[in-house]
């Protein structure tokens, strides 16, 4: 049986890494998309180590700058002639209002437009015969909505808000290519991982970030149970020909009804794509 290949981000932490590990463990070829150079290859030694998998390939990007969105997708249709799965899993809070060296708002940038540019990117990469696109997402979405007169969320700024809404973007992304690719043998799922126990939202300083780890201690789930819905929407033949569904706990979930408005969803990928002209 033919390899299956697998791009996940936010690969070198977290989830992402505890998905990559499952899946070297079957077998995948594997690229990790990350921003540290040196602990990326750090993980595909362990990684490879501990499966046994030599087929493990790191990609060193800062996916919340376009420009290197774009460079990374390049490196990764030259280095594999097809790929059957791609995992958008990264992803951070900024509660503290900040932009990108290209002018967009950061939680905005790395959690929505990195996820639809890398995927719109290699989508013709993407197997013809059977291929999927996991969204990590978030139920943070629930109870937000988007303001398309301010839809980075920067006026008046909040961090967590402004991440809740990222997580509605998904969710949203992920309906909307599913509907756009119904006529291809694609699926596009995305998913709730659960509150679990991972360095996310560490990058930020102060009271919230200590309430955040003290939550984590008491409430959160390990990475290992966090990552088992990635691992089953990518792998599982049972979702081969899923599409367009929501999931948490492997199991099919109703998301917000403001993620399901078709209307909303289609503004929000016009939008994204007059924001991201010049660099697809």
């Amino acid at each position: 049986m033919t390899q299956k290949i697998c791009v996940i981000t936010g690969a070198t932490d977290g989830i992402g890494k505890r998905t990559a590990e499952v899946l070297a463990g079957q077998g995948f070829i594997l690229g990790l998309v990350g921003r540290n150079q040196e602990k990326g290859k750090k993980v595909v030694q362990e990684l490879s180590t501990q499966s046994e998998n030599d087929n493990i390939h790191y990609f060193n990007a800062d996916l919340s700058l376009m420009s290197e969105v774009t460079k990374v997708a390049g490196e990764i249709q030259d280095k594999f002639p097809v790929i059957d799965v791609l995992i958008n899993n990264v992803g951070a809070a900024f509660f503290e209002k900040t932009f990108t060296s290209e002018g967009f708002e950061s939680t905005f940038a790395l959690n929505h437009l990195s996820y639809f540019l890398l995927t719109k990117l290699l989508l013709d990469k993407m197997n013809q015969q059977s291929a999927r696109v996991v969204n990590v997402a978030s139920d943070a979405h629930i109870g937000a909505g988007l303001n398309f007169n301010d839809l980075q969320g920067v006026n008046p700024y909040g961090g967590y808000p402004n991440y809740q809404r990222s997580k509605l973007m998904n969710i949203l992304f992920s309906y909307e290519l599913a509907h756009r690719l119904n006529d291809r043998p694609i699926a596009v799922n995305c998913l709730h991982p659960g509150f679990v126990a991972s360095k996310f939202g560490h990058n930020n300083s102060g009271l919230k970030v200590a309430f955040l780890k003290i939550a984590q201690k008491l409430k959160a789930i390990t990475v290992e149970e966090g990552a088992e819905t990635s691992v089953y929407l990518a792998s599982s033949p049972e979702v081969e020909k899923t599409t367009g569904k929501y999931y948490y706990k492997r199991r099919e979930k109703e998301s917000s009804p403001e993620s399901r408005d078709k209307d909303t969803r289609k503004k929000l990928w016009d939008v994204t794509e007059e924001l991201l002209v010049g660099f697809s």
